[in-house]
């Protein structure tokens, strides 16, 4: 009262009033696909200028928040991918990194890894080693396409390594289609791809031994292409890495990365509606909005029939 002044524990902001974005919007863009233009309507008293700047206001602030992602309990398998990108020239990729139960059916996301220059083992370990240490504690496998550094990190970390099935099958359908057997080789092919089928999924015996010894023949002589040849022999270099999921059947190891793919088929239809990918801070914000609006995904392990 001496003083003749006031104050307040709540003082007044500087500025015009916060204008708050319904997380229903986020929803409605990132996970329905609607564009901005769709869901704006003349009867807000804004201009669609300014709606779309409240919109990037309230992405920064949903994404600035703590990560409110649930990492399963027990036992963990990592399923990674990276999505290529390419800025001014220069290649960037998104390290896109799942954790899946052992006993469980459901992946969750974490939140993506946005780096420059070519997939490697230095770059996928930055990717690794953001993975909240009580998670990586408890990883016990690590399922990815055959990429760059993948089988060193592994054994770094004693993880047990499954190779996806779908990406080196893929590498053998493009010349399966529509055989043509006038083609310098298009029978062998055929050959190889049953073949290596077989030994993904024979239990060990005479016919696993026999199917190998096969493709160890097929790979010493005439492949019908060099590509082939080089996908023969290594993956009878790798073969035990394709066939983990039969020697660790407790860990529920799923045959492919395909749970990762669909989130980055998301990603880029997310892309394809939006103007998120025009550099790399945005094409950040929007992928880690998107997989905190939807973090999990159906992944499911493979299921050993104990009666064959």
């Amino acid at each position: 009262m001496q003083c003749h002044r006031t104050w307040t524990i709540r003082p007044k902001k500087r500025g015009r009033p916060l204008r708050r974005t319904s997380p229903a919007l986020l929803h409605q863009v990132l996970v329905e696909g609607y564009t901005l233009g769709q869901l704006f309507s003349d009867r807000v008293p804004v201009a669609l200028p300014a709606y779309r700047y409240r919109f990037r206001q309230a992405l920064r602030r949903w994404v600035s928040r703590p990560s409110p992602q649930h990492i399963p309990p027990g036992p963990l398998v990592l399923l990674v991918d990276g999505l290529w990108f390419e800025f001014e020239g220069i290649p960037w990729v998104l390290y896109l990194i799942a954790l899946k139960p052992c006993r469980g059916h459901q992946a969750t996301f974490l939140d993506p890894l946005l780096l420059p220059g070519r997939e490697g083992a230095s770059r996928w370990q930055q990717a690794v080693d953001a993975i909240p240490v009580h998670a990586k504690k408890r990883t016990r496998a690590v399922v990815a396409d055959n990429l760059p550094g993948i089988e060193k990190i592994a054994r770094h970390h004693e993880w047990i390594l499954q190779l996806c099935h779908f990406h080196l099958l893929l590498k053998l359908q493009a010349p399966r289609r529509r055989v043509r057997y006038s083609l310098r080789g298009g029978s062998v092919r055929e050959d190889i791809y049953q073949s290596m089928r077989n030994a993904l999924s024979l239990p060990p015996g005479k016919r696993l031994s026999q199917t190998i010894e096969h493709l160890q023949r097929l790979s010493r002589g005439d492949c019908g292409t060099a590509r082939i040849k080089t996908v023969l022999c290594q993956f009878l270099v790798d073969l035990p890495f394709y066939r983990s999921y039969l020697a660790h059947p407790n860990l529920g190891l799923p045959l492919t990365t395909n749970a990762v793919e669909s989130m980055c088929r998301l990603v880029r239809e997310m892309l394809r509606s939006s103007r998120a990918g025009s550099n790399p801070k945005s094409l950040l914000l929007w992928t880690t909005a998107l997989i905190r609006l939807r973090p999990t995904i159906i992944c499911n392990g493979h299921q050993i029939n104990r009666n064959s």
